[in-house]
C-alpha cells in the first residue's frame, strides 16, 4: 500500500517537471516506479564490449544462445526468463511478435551492422529457457557493451535503474579501467544501486601463476573497499569478487565436465548468485528503495527550484499589478481633483449671490433700455461658457484618459425674458388735488421720481427673479451632471490578475505535491534485521553449499 501511495505521488510530481529540461528525470521517474511493483529479479551483465559478457550469460545457461563476437554485437536490452524450452520473442513496432526457436534470429535482429547500427523497428527482445536460476523467478539481462556510443551508454545506464543485482566484468588485462570506475560512481552507487559483484574474466590468459595472483588480489582490494565504502547491500559473508573464465566454463558446462566447470570458477560463481537471490529476494523493496530515494531527492530539488521560480514571478507579477494599481490611483485622483475644481468653479458662478454681485445691475440697466436679450447673448452666455467648456473639456480629458466612452452632456437652460410688472400710476384725493394746484410743477417731479423709482424696483425684482430661477435650474443640472460623471472617474478596483491567480494556483499543487513525498514512509530509513556475523555467515555457507551441490548436479543432468 505504500509503494503504491509513493508510486502515485512520484508520477505526479514528474507531472511538474519540464518534459524537455528534465526528459531524463521524467524516464527515471517511470523507470523505479516500475520497479517497485516488479515481482521480478533482475540481474543485468554489464561490461565494455568485447569483454565476454554475451560469453559469461552463455556459460551460465551452458548454451550458445546469446550472440557473441569479437567485435560490437549486442545492440538491444536481451531480457532471458524461464522457458521449459528455448524460446525467442521478438516484438517489432508494428505490434508483430516475431517467434522463433532458434537462435540464429538473433543475429538478424539484436547484433550490430558494420556501422554500428540497430535495427530501429524493434522494440523488445526475450529469450525463454530452462535453467534453474530463472526458474526461481531470476530474469537475466544482457545490455550492450559500454564505451562504445553516446547513445548506448545512455541507454544501458537507464536499463540500470530497474536491475537488483549488477554483474561488472572486469579484463584481467585491463583492471579497472577509466571506463568501469565511472559506472561504479555515476551509473551505480550515485543512483543508489550498491548490490554489485565484480567478474574477473580472461585470467586464463595470464602468463603465470604470479600475474594470476596479483590481478586477483587487486581486485580484491578494491571490490571490498567499495563494498565497505559504500555500504553495499549484500551481506559481508557474501563474496563481491569472482574470477570466471567465460569461454572455458561454457565449454565444461557444455561438455559437462565437474573439474573444468570447478576450474572455471563459474560453479562457485553460478552457486553465489543462487545465494545472493535466496538472500535478498524477502527485501526486495528495501534494496530499490534507495535508488527510489535519490530520484525522489533529484525530484524534490527540482520541483523546490521551480516553486522558487514561480514564487518570484508572482512576486514580479504583484508588483507590476501594485505599480499599476498605484499609477491609476494617482491619475484618478488627478482626474477627480481637476474635475472638482471645475465643477466648484461653475457652481461658485452659478450661485445666486454670486450672480447678483456680477450682473445684477448690468442686467437691471438693459432691461430697463430694452437690451436684456442682447445683454444675455453677448455677455451673459458667454461668460457661462466659459466655465462650461472648461468643465467639459475635462470630461472629454477624462475618457481619453481612461479609455472610456463618455457621452453624457451638461445642459444649462436659460429662462425666458424675465417679465416686469410695472407699477401703478398713484391716483390723488381730491384735497390732495387742491393743493398740488399751487405746487403743481414740484409735485409733477416728485411723482415722476417715485415713479421711477417704483420702475426700478420692478426690473430688479424681474432680474432677481430670473438669475433665482436660473441659478437654482443651472445647479439642479450641475449636481445630476456631476452625479452621472462621477462613476466614470471612481474606478472600480480591477479583479486579481488571472495570470497571478493561475500562478498561485500552480504553486500550491506544487507545494501539496512536494509536501507529500516528504512525507512518504517509503523514503523514511528503516532499521532492517541484520543477523549477527556467524548467523549470516552460516546462512549464507549453508545456502551456498546446497546450491552449489545442485549446480553440479544439474550440469551433468543438462548434459
Amino acid at each position: 500500500m505504500e509503494s503504491t501511495t509513493f508510486i502515485k505521488n512520484l508520477r505526479n510530481a514528474a507531472s511538474f517537471l519540464n518534459p524537455e529540461s528534465d526528459s531524463q528525470l521524467i524516464s527515471d521517474i517511470e523507470t523505479v516506479c516500475q520497479q517497485l511493483v516488479d515481482s521480478s529479479f533482475r540481474i543485468a551483465v554489464v561490461a565494455p564490449f568485447n569483454f565476454g559478457k554475451s560469453t559469461l550469460i552463455n556459460a551460465l545457461l551452458g548454451q550458445e544462445v546469446m550472440p557473441s563476437k569479437c567485435i560490437r554485437t549486442t545492440g538491444l536490452a536481451i531480457s532471458i526468463k524461464y522457458g521449459k524450452k528455448l524460446k525467442i520473442w521478438i516484438t517489432l513496432s508494428s505490434g508483430e511478435v516475431i517467434r522463433s526457436s532458434f537462435v540464429e534470429i538473433l543475429e538478424e535482429y539484436v547484433v550490430l551492422d558494420k556501422q554500428g547500427n540497430i535495427r530501429k523497428d524493434v522494440i523488445s527482445v526475450e529469450v525463454f529457457y530452462p535453467h534453474p536460476l530463472l526458474k526461481r523467478g531470476v530474469e537475466l539481462l544482457d545490455l550492450p557493451g559500454i564505451n562504445d556510443t553516446q547513445e548506448q551508454n545512455q541507454f544501458v545506464k537507464d536499463e540500470l535503474l530497474q536491475v537488483d543485482l549488477v554483474i561488472l566484468i572486469l579484463h584481467a588485462q585491463q583492471l579497472f579501467t577509466l571506463t568501469e570506475q565511472d559506472i561504479l560512481n555515476q551509473w551505480l552507487v550515485n543512483r543508489g544501486i550498491k548490490n554489485i559483484v565484480f567478474v574477473i574474466n580472461w585470467m586464463n590468459k595470464l602468463k603465470n601463476r604470479q600475474d594470476y595472483r596479483d590481478v586477483y588480489d587487486e581486485a580484491q582490494a578494491i571490490s571490498n573497499d567499495f563494498k565497505s565504502d559504500f555500504q553495499s547491500d549484500l551481506t559481508h559473508s557474501i563474496k563481491s569478487l569472482y574470477p570466471v573464465d567465460a569461454l572455458p566454463a561454457l565449454k565444461a558446462k557444455k561438455n559437462g565436465s565437474i573439474f573444468s566447470i570447478w576450474n572455471s570458477g563459474l560453479a562457485r560463481f553460478e552457486a553465489s548468485l543462487h545465494t545472493i537471490y535466496s538472500l535478498q529476494k524477502a527485501e526486495i523493496l528495501e534494496t530499490r528503495c534507495p535508488r527510489a530515494k535519490i530520484i525522489t531527492q533529484q525530484v524534490l530539488q527540482t520541483l523546490q527550484d521551480k516553486a522558487q521560480l514561480i514564487n518570484n514571478e508572482i512576486k514580479i507579477l504583484e508588483q507590476e499589478n501594485n505599480n499599476y494599481l498605484a499609477t491609476a490611483t494617482e491619475t484618478e485622483l488627478l482626474l477627480k481633483t481637476e474635475f472638482d475644481n471645475r465643477v466648484a468653479a461653475l457652481r461658485n458662478w452659478l450661485t445666486l449671490s454670486n450672480l447678483k454681485i456680477s450682473y445684477h445691475f448690468e442686467a437691471v440697466l438693459a432691461l430697463q433700455e430694452s437690451n436684456f436679450h442682447i445683454w444675455n447673448q453677448n455677455y451673459f452666455k458667454p461668460d457661462l461658457l466659459i466655465y462650461q467648456q472648461a468643465l467639459e473639456k475635462q470630461v472629454v480629458n477624462i475618457a481619453k484618459e481612461l479609455n472610456k466612452n463618455i457621452s453624457e452632456k451638461l445642459y444649462i437652460d436659460f429662462p425666458r425674458f424675465p417679465k416686469v410688472e410695472r407699477p401703478n400710476i398713484r391716483r390723488k384725493k381730491f384735497g390732495q388735488k387742491l393743493r398740488n394746484i399751487f405746487t403743481r410743477k414740484s409735485n409733477n417731479r416728485k411723482s415722476a421720481r417715485e415713479y421711477n423709482d417704483d420702475l426700478w424696483r420692478a426690473y430688479e425684482k424681474a432680474v432677481n427673479n430670473y438669475f433665482a430661477k436660473f441659478s437654482q435650474e443651472a445647479l439642479k443640472n450641475l449636481a445630476e451632471y456631476e452625479q452621472e460623471i462621477q462613476p466614470f472617474i471612481n474606478l472600480p478596483k480591477p479583479p486579481k490578475s488571472p495570470e497571478i491567480a493561475a500562478k498561485n494556483h500552480e504553486l500550491q499543487l506544487l507545494n501539496n505535491c512536494l509536501e507529500k513525498l516528504r512525507q512518504s514512509n517509503l523514503l523514511k530509513s528503516k532499521s532492517r534485521k541484520k543477523l549477527n556475523f556467524n548467523q549470516d555467515f552460516w546462512l549464507s555457507f549453508v545456502i551456498f553449499i546446497k546450491y552449489f551441490i545442485l549446480t553440479i548436479f544439474w550440469s551433468k543432468v543438462r548434459r
